[in-house]
């Protein structure tokens, strides 16, 4: 009930549009409920006392109330259905809202498939539930009540006996309900599971063809397909027992009317008009009675999915703007990490210890060490990614935990090695971070990240569409389009995760040269696993084990001896070898 409750507080928001729809609603019925009483009336009072007057006014009513009733029905199908629509858009969009504010601990562990499915499949059932079982809902119970006092008002004894059968339906439709409705939960969750393989399929699906794994890969869905089609047809076989039970009482209710009522016709103590209307009306509450089975089945979805949807909407992120957080104006980019300690959630190693680095505005720190030390997680707590479990990290002297999430990320451009482009224009990817940028702002920043020559030599420029992922361009190019969109937003602080390491030596140079007017003024923090990339650092920051091994300029940590000097004596010997084997 409360996960029901929730749902239908979406639909209080469209209050008068509900009070509209079930007013329509209700006059459509009445019109319904007046047909039977009619029939009855032309019968006794028409024909079988050969009145014509009578049957041709009683016949008049009736087309008049069929029209009523049609012209209701569609008005109130229509107000359902749009107010279904409009509360599954606001789900969608605040379930799309939620998604946007939540961690990248989350992220971490979610799965983009379930997630996928809840926000397209779970919303589904709850608009099919809000379109027709609400709406079916309360015209049963009204019907069943409306006819029961018809029916008892035109012979007691016979409406009791056929209306014996309705406490059985009602029994055997809630019993139905809770045994469906944790099939129905799991039907949800392989449902998930099977858009799970499948949107990993199509992300992956170079890689599929590169190891030539087609084969497995279809097993693998196949396999997904079946255990959802298994817990389908769990669910399709307690639907098959309910249905022809509920058959099979409505069926002995009407017969039991008219060995009863038949008795009661040849006796002379009920007119057959009134054993006519009484049938009629008994079809007409077995309608609603027989739909409980359908009501009861998407209720079950629709709770199962709001159960799924509530989950995520319920999820408080750790990462969050405090009460009265600051906004992060005309940043510096001074950044400081005084003693900064860092666990992931739910682990208990330290990953990053101790860790003290000060950056002052338009310098250049660099993070270096082997992999898994560390160096990507300093710039994530930087970004407030994560925060930090021990320490304090600072940008102009405030903690990051102070200020709001949006200032200080739009105070940040940042390069990824994984470099993420959108399936849209070359123009649209670079001013993604500052969609209100110029055409000069976006050149300009193209020109800066050596992208601009290659722009133009596609087919239609910046306007060019790239596919999925840039899937057009080289890894190279879609690098350069990456730092493109992080200098057009002119960042304070500018992070360089490994960002040259798809591009060749000759355009790492250009890059590197083309970026010491883009990093004038701005606090630069560059990791890199080629050396050559970080020897004009103001200041090279070695990391091991998630602590700080060494710390100073190119040439110091050479003549130190250390990490560093031996790292680069293996590059320099590497590319030796290289050189060896050309030759």
């Amino acid at each position: 009930m409360r996960v029901l409750w929730r749902i239908l507080s979406y639909v209080g928001i469209y209050k008068w549009q509900l009070v509209l729809a079930y007013t329509t609603m209700f006059i459509g019925l009445a019109a319904l409920l007046a047909v039977p009483r009619l029939v009855e009336y032309v019968i006794d009072d028409g024909i079988d006392a050969g009145n014509r007057r009578v049957v041709l006014l009683g016949s008049l009513a009736i087309v008049g109330a069929a029209v009523g009733q049609g012209i209701f029905i569609y008005i109130r199908s229509y107000l359902f259905q749009a107010l279904a629509e409009r509360v599954s858009t606001d789900m969608r969009a605040e379930y799309y809202r939620k998604l946007q504010t939540l961690s990248f601990s989350f992220y971490d562990t979610a799965d983009s498939g379930q997630l996928m499915a809840r926000g397209a499949e779970d919303i589904n059932s709850i608009r099919r539930f809000l379109m027709f079982s609400m709406r079916m809902f309360i015209y049963g119970l009204t019907m069943i009540v409306a006819v029961s006092i018809i029916l008892l008002r035109a012979d007691g004894s016979l409406a009791l006996m056929a209306l014996a059968v309705i406490p059985i339906l009602v029994f055997t439709s809630v019993r139905f309900g809770r045994i469906v409705r944790p099939q129905f939960l799991n039907v949800q969750q392989q449902f998930g599971d099977m858009s799970s393989v499948l949107q990993e399929n199509l992300a992956g699906t170079r890689v599929v063809r590169v190891f030539a794994a087609e084969q497995r890969e279809i097993k693998k869905y196949d396999q997904s397909l079946q255990d959802l089609f298994d817990w389908q047809m769990s669910a399709v076989r307690i639907w098959s027992k309910y249905f022809p039970a509920m058959t099979m009482l409505n069926e002995l209710a009407i017969g039991f009317i008219l060995w009863y009522g038949g008795r009661q016709v040849l006796s002379g103590q009920l007119s057959i008009g009134t054993l006519i209307a009484f049938n009629l009306y008994m079809v007409l509450l077995m309608m609603p009675v027989r739909s409980l089975g359908f009501i009861i089945n998407s209720l079950a979805r629709a709770i199962a999915s709001g159960e799924r949807i509530f989950e995520i909407l319920d999820v408080r992120p750790p990462i969050r703007d405090k009460d009265g957080a600051l906004e992060l104006a005309n940043p510096r980019g001074a950044v400081r990490f005084e003693d900064v300690s860092f666990r992931f959630p739910n682990s208990e190693p330290l990953v990053l210890r101790d860790i003290d680095i000060e950056a002052a505005p338009g310098k250049i720190v660099a993070l270096f060490g082997p992999t898994g030390s560390g160096k990507s997680t300093v710039t994530a707590l930087l970004q407030r990614s994560y925060d930090v479990t021990e320490g304090r990290v600072s940008v102009d002297s405030h903690d990051v935990r102070d200020l709001t999430l949006t200032s200080l990320r739009r105070s940040i451009g940042v390069v990824a090695q994984d470099t993420f482009l959108f399936g849209t224009s070359i123009r649209d990817n670079i001013a993604f971070g500052n969609p209100d940028a110029s055409d000069a702002q976006i050149e300009r920043a193209a020109r800066i990240a050596k992208a601009h020559d290659f722009i133009m030599q596609q087919p239609q420029g910046y306007d060019t569409v790239i596919g999925e992922r840039g899937v057009s361009l080289s890894g190279g190019q879609k690098q350069r389009v990456s730092l493109a969109r992080a200098l057009c937003t002119d960042p304070a602080i500018l992070i360089l995760d490994d960002a040259t390491s798809s591009v060749d030596t000759e355009t790492e140079y250009e890059i590197q040269q083309a970026l010491r007017d883009a990093m004038e003024g701005r606090t630069t923090f560059v990791i890199a696993q080629r050396l050559s990339t970080l020897k004009h650092a103001d200041e090279i920051i070695v990391l091991e084990h998630g602590q700080v091994a060494e710390r100073g300029r190119h040439d110091e940590l050479l003549r130190n001896r250390g990490l560093y000097a031996r790292i680069y004596d293996l590059q320099l010997r590497d590319q030796e070898e290289l050189l060896d084997v050309a030759d």
